[in-house]
């Protein structure tokens, strides 16, 4: 592969990644800062925003090493080989680890009004703990974490067997959002949104740059 070639596969396929990555995060914070309201998605939408991006960048810098060019390969392109790979191989442990809904523009008390209202209207009996939600009825445990400060919660049940009553809890709670004034934080969405545009601008820039680099090695 020719090495202006590569830079221009390079300057296309990286702006490319940071510009979807930026979407997510402006179409979420805008969300919350539109809407003024708490509201819930899965958090798998992240992770998977988080693989698209990771999978070209690692197949870009891997290509040339299969290829057998001499001309990119240095040190560098196998330490960066190896940091990508090392991040996608933690994929699967984030996968595991954040699955569930992740609230945005929440409260303490507007996550547990939220919730509790939501189990009431479909009748699912609970016990609380320190650590998790009982659901007596249906023997499943909600797991629930809760970051006031940034206005963000995170809730998840337990057994796989009940992610389907999950997601019937999870509709009840936006419902409820969407429906009902409650206290709001949404320094999550400013956060994100500002990390968008932040992401969007240098995609924009790399651009841009690639475009007239390569313009001169033509």
């Amino acid at each position: 592969m020719e090495p202006d070639l590569y830079l221009k596969m390079v300057f296309i396929i990286i702006p490319s990644a940071l510009g979807l990555m930026a979407i997510f995060y402006l179409t979420v914070g805008m969300r919350g800062i539109l809407t003024k309201r708490p509201f819930m998605i899965s958090n798998r939408w992240f992770l998977a925003t988080i693989l698209v991006v990771l999978i070209p960048s690692i197949l870009l810098i891997l290509l040339p090493l299969f290829r057998g060019d001499p001309a990119p390969i240095n040190w560098l392109h196998w330490l960066n080989a190896l940091v990508f790979g090392s991040i996608l191989l933690v994929i699967p442990v984030l996968w595991y680890a954040l699955k569930g809904y992740a609230t945005y523009g929440v409260t303490d008390a507007s996550f547990r009004e939220a919730l509790t209202t939501a189990l009431e209207k479909l009748q699912l009996p609970y016990e609380e703990s320190l650590s998790a939600i009982r659901l007596t009825s249906i023997e499943a445990d909600l797991q629930v974490s809760v970051q006031s400060w940034m206005g963000t919660a995170l809730i998840k049940v337990k057994q796989r067997a009940h992610r389907s009553y999950l997601k019937e809890i999870v509709n009840a709670m936006n419902e409820y959002f969407g429906m009902s004034s409650v206290s709001i934080n949404m320094t999550s969405c400013v956060f994100l949104l500002g990390t968008g545009v932040f992401e969007m601008l240098i995609a924009i820039a790399m651009f841009f740059i690639g475009r007239h680099f390569t313009t001169l090695l033509a």
